[in-house]
């Protein structure tokens, strides 16, 4: 009996400290109030609190590919994907998008601006498997592959010599492909787009 008290101790203590744990973290989805309709501020978010992704319920662990929607009652919805914006927004019976205000983070100045501003490519590396990627100028999205090449899928930089351009897109033009399915998680898609 004296070999279990030690064990039955620490699994108290772990009870106690889980259930402590888990009854102070709060868990953001929204953020309602945001009547200027601004990008809010993840990082300050985040350090009481765990942000999810409206869309796939995943935690927004990096602001590189993360994404936001205002509504225009100021109500503010994170993402941690380009993809998962585009499909929620889809999915919003009650609002039209052109009255939503949406925001994607770039890494050039790691800062929000606004999604039709922003140039895309197609074969990043995304939380989510989308592969969209958003830049804030167009020659940013063109030098991507030299800066995230998508090694990680096995797959080195597609551009292999220099008169090859790569391609770019502008919000309207990775829509369709999303709402397609004409992204990284379609085998031949993802194919046809990293060319190994």
């Amino acid at each position: 009996m004296k070999k279990l008290i030690p064990y039955l101790v620490l699994v108290v203590v772990f009870v106690f400290l889980y259930i402590q744990n888990s009854s102070t973290t709060e868990y953001i989805y929204e953020i309602d109030g945001n009547t200027k309709k601004d990008p809010l501020p993840v990082f300050e978010i985040k350090k009481d609190k765990k942000v999810f992704c409206s869309e796939c319920n995943m935690m927004v662990k990096k602001m590189r590919n993360s994404a936001q929607v205002v509504t225009p009652k100021g109500k503010t919805y994170f993402f941690n994907d380009v993809g998962c914006m585009i499909r929620w927004i889809n999915e919003q019976k009650k609002y039209d998008e052109k009255e939503l205000t949406m925001y994607v983070f770039v890494p050039e100045c790691s800062c929000y601006i606004g999604a039709h501003e922003a140039w895309y490519v197609r074969d990043g590396i995304t939380p989510l498997g989308y592969g969209v990627q958003a830049f804030g100028t167009y020659m940013e999205a063109q030098r991507s592959d030299m800066i995230y090449a998508p090694i990680e899928f096995g797959y080195t930089s597609r551009k292999q010599d220099n008169e090859s351009q790569k391609d770019v897109y502008e919000y309207d033009e990775v829509k369709k492909f999303i709402l397609r399915g004409e992204t990284l998680l379609h085998p031949l898609v993802r194919k046809k787009l990293l060319k190994n």
